[in-house]
């Protein structure tokens, strides 16, 4: 009796047992020899009942996976925000309201796999009189009696079964297909989606509905409907006018413009450059266009008015009323989207106007409306100054280059009157500013001379632009300095009058090992910055040599017909290193090119041997150590040399910075004070001086020690000899791969022939 006195059937308000007295809890502690043990048998449930099987902490539901492939994350994290839908419906019945027994009610089944809990909410339904939103809300429901003690799970829902949700039995009629993909990995057979019955409540309302409607309504033109259903929405034809038949007649070249919202044209025209024409662009202003026109209405005419009989017959005694409506006006004097199609020509007040090509929204909207699949645009339309095909003006054909200035600027001269600067990638020049690739070079030429000659060249990423510069020698007769000048510089073989402009080098011509020829020059790259190699790597998607993937997947092909051959042939050049504590088998850089020079021949630059050898370094992490007294002196004498005493301010910027005085800073913060209070030091020898600096154990500077750095009458340095900063103070050379040392074993692990050839075998 206490089960159908009204509860609801909901999580704590069932009961198993309804004779059931005691509930209280088992204890958990036995007493034997007068001490408390912790019971290690299995202790009975609720109210001194045993447990059963289902009860028990042992008891689990059957595993969805096999043995060993289920996940290894927990399903919290594994399922997480992973939810399958399932549709459906559920029969309610009415008791012969409206005539009808019973309705359809549509719903849909969330099941979300991260905690086995399920949803069900019933979709929005037009004049159903049913207030819909969420019919079940999120939580684990109970399976119904006897099984009231398990809960639904995922293996219960299925397309074409039904399932009992409390007091209400769903039937699934279809899923979307994550489940269906999910449920199929699980072994789960899924079939199609089956057709849900018919709804009696609805096919009432539908009858009822269209016996509202007027058998024969009024002619009404509904021009709000219109506007709120086609506002903003616009058919754009492209079109041609040819007026060449007049004494100074063109071809011009026209959109056409047909507003949904009210039917109405509105024609722009596209002068081209230097057309000779002005206008200000309109070629018909927005309103209705007739089909036919015959003159303009005189000044004062009447304009035709037609009058609807109410009451009474004749024209005497009667009764009349203006048709404000336009019941029975014929409107077919005036163009309409029907009317409109590629090929079609509008006489515009006079002017025969064809419509050329459209965008995609004409086509989809003719598609869908009047079910037209050809929209093919005309060609052939020519003019005296221009081309159309296909609806579109083509480039201008260039006269060929005379020699002077860029191929830019002679464009900018050829295409407009008033001559305009060349347009400029902003975008990359804001990203790439100051950023430059530089490469050591010598010449090569027939002259040996010119052959000891070394250069830097400079490629630079913000405008594509090349200088070099020749590094001058002593007693060797070149007085060095720029060779030339910053510029673009176009590719050989390429004729320099042409009128399309040239093909310029790209930062992917410059590499180690390659030969490029700049102004009838041939230069040799030899080597390279740090700056402009770790750029390489690390966008090596653009550069190709750079790309450990593809140069470790071209030694994997070479090697793998002899790899243990070939590999015990060169044992001999490996040594055993001892590097910060740890033995390391290693190979020299020369020994490395060596081997790979063998196995691959021409098939490998040094670009790509500089590459291995940069990302499978063996050298020692710890920094080379540095002279406290002599990067002292070395600060000095460039603040010295800039003419620097703005110690002070220096100080004052520090304290807004920190007002609280604090005594340590951290490196970084370090060197934005001297970016910000423009101290003239160079990067290297600030990384330099923030080493030889006292730091604490949490590696912060010490400002004392800082600020004393800075001032040289606090402690005087030793006065030195005009020196390089990045040379002799920082030890910063360009990169030179000479007596670098290479993991060996990293090496061959990363190729990884050995597991593989292993494999093979076993």
């Amino acid at each position: 009796m206490l089960r159908c006195s009204g509860l609801p059937f909901l999580p704590g308000n069932t009961f198993q047992d309804i004779g059931r007295s005691k509930f209280h809890k088992s204890h958990h502690f036995d007493q034997r020899n007068q001490v408390c043990i912790l019971v290690d048998a299995k202790r009975p449930g609720i109210g001194g009942k045993p447990l059963l099987a289902t009860d028990s902490p042992e008891y689990t539901l059957p595993s969805l996976y096999p043995p060993s492939y289920g996940p290894c994350r927990p399903g919290w994290l594994e399922y997480d925000r992973q939810v399958l839908c399932f549709y459906g419906y559920f029969q309610e019945s009415l008791g012969n309201v409206d005539r009808i027994p019973y309705q359809i009610r549509n719903v849909r089944i969330l099941y979300y796999l991260e905690d086995d809990t399920m949803q069900v909410s019933e979709p929005r339904t037009l004049n159903s009189g049913i207030p819909q939103g969420c019919l079940v809300t999120r939580q684990r429901i109970p399976r119904p009696p006897p099984y009231d003690s398990e809960f639904t799970s995922l293996l219960d829902l299925n397309i074409n079964h039904t399932v009992q949700l409390f007091d209400r039995v769903y039937t699934i009629t279809g899923c979307d297909d994550f489940s269906r993909r999910f449920l199929n990995r699980l072994g789960v057979a899924v079939p199609g989606a089956v057709e849900q019955p018919r709804d009696p409540a609805t096919e009432l309302r539908q009858q009822q509905d269209s016996a509202k409607m007027a058998r024969r309504p009024a002619y009404k033109i509904d021009t709000l409907g219109k506007f709120l259903q086609y506002d903003r929405k616009v058919l754009r034809f492209k079109g041609v006018w040819d007026d060449r038949g007049s004494v100074f007649g063109d071809v011009h070249e026209l959109e056409v413009l047909y507003h949904l919202s009210d039917d109405t044209f509105e024609i722009k025209e596209k002068l081209p450059v230097n057309s000779g024409r002005d206008s200000n662009g309109m070629f018909l202003r927005r309103g209705r266009l007739p089909k036919t026109f015959d003159h303009l209405p005189a000044m004062g005419a009447s304009t035709p008015v037609t009058v609807l009989n109410v009451v009474g017959g004749g024209l005497k005694g009667g009764r009349y009323l203006n048709d404000s409506v336009g019941i029975g006006k014929a409107d077919g004097n005036y163009y309409r989207d029907a009317d409109l199609r590629i090929g079609a020509r509008l006489n515009v007040y006079g002017r025969m106007v064809l419509l050329t090509g459209c965008d995609q929204f004409t086509e989809s909207y003719y598609r869908e409306s009047y079910g037209l699949e050809d929209f093919t645009p005309l060609y052939g339309y020519s003019a005296p100054r221009e081309q159309f095909v296909a609806g579109r003006r083509t480039e201008r054909e260039l006269p060929p280059f005379n020699g002077w200035g860029t191929h830019e600027d002679s464009e900018g001269n050829c295409l407009t009157l008033e001559p305009k600067p060349p347009k400029i990638n902003f975008r990359k020049f804001v990203v790439y500013d100051r950023c430059s690739l530089r490469f050591g070079a010598r010449m090569v030429s027939k002259i040996q001379e010119n052959n000891d000659r070394f250069f830097v060249i400079s490629y630079y990423l913000s405008d594509d632009t090349i200088s070099v510069y020749e590094i001058p020698i002593r007693n060797s007769g070149f007085l060095g300095g720029e060779f030339i000048k910053r510029r673009k510089l176009a590719l050989p073989q390429q004729d320099p009058y042409a009128a399309e402009r040239p093909a310029c080098y790209g930062p992917q011509h410059f590499y180690l090992g390659a030969t490029v020829r700049l102004q009838d020059h041939q230069f040799h790259i030899t080597n390279a910055d740090i700056y402009a190699l770790r750029f390489m790597e690390q966008h090596c998607e653009e550069f190709p040599l750079s790309n450990l993937g593809k140069i470790v997947r071209k030694l994997r092909d070479a090697m793998q017909p002899q790899y243990k051959e070939y590999v015990a042939k060169h044992m001999a050049k490996i040594a055993q290193v001892k590097i910060d504590g740890r033995t390391v088998s290693t190979i020299t850089y020369e020994a490395l090119r060596e081997i790979l020079i063998e196995l691959l021949g021409e098939r490998i630059v040094d670009q790509e041997i500089v590459t291995l050898c940069r990302l499978f370094s063996a050298e020692s992490e710890q920094p080379e150590p540095c002279d406290r007294e002599l990067v002292r002196s070395a600060v000095h004498a460039e603040l010295n040399r800039a003419l620097w005493s703005d110690l002070e301010r220096t100080k004052e910027h520090i304290y807004h910075l920190e007002p609280t005085g604090a005594e340590w800073l951290a490196p970084q913060r370090i060197r934005t004070i001297v970016k910000a209070c423009k101290i003239p030091l160079d990067c290297a020898l600030v990384d330099k001086m923030l080493q030889v600096l006292n730091k604490n154990g949490e590696g912060n500077i010490s400002m004392d020690d800082f600020l004393i750095m800075l001032n040289p009458a606090a402690v005087p340095s030793k006065p030195i000899q005009p020196l390089n900063i990045k040379h002799d103070v920082c030890h910063f050379t360009p990169y030179r791969v000479t007596g670098k040392l290479v993991n060996w074993d990293e090496l061959l692990a990363h190729i990884d022939l050995e597991r593989t050839l292993t494999n093979q075998t076993s």
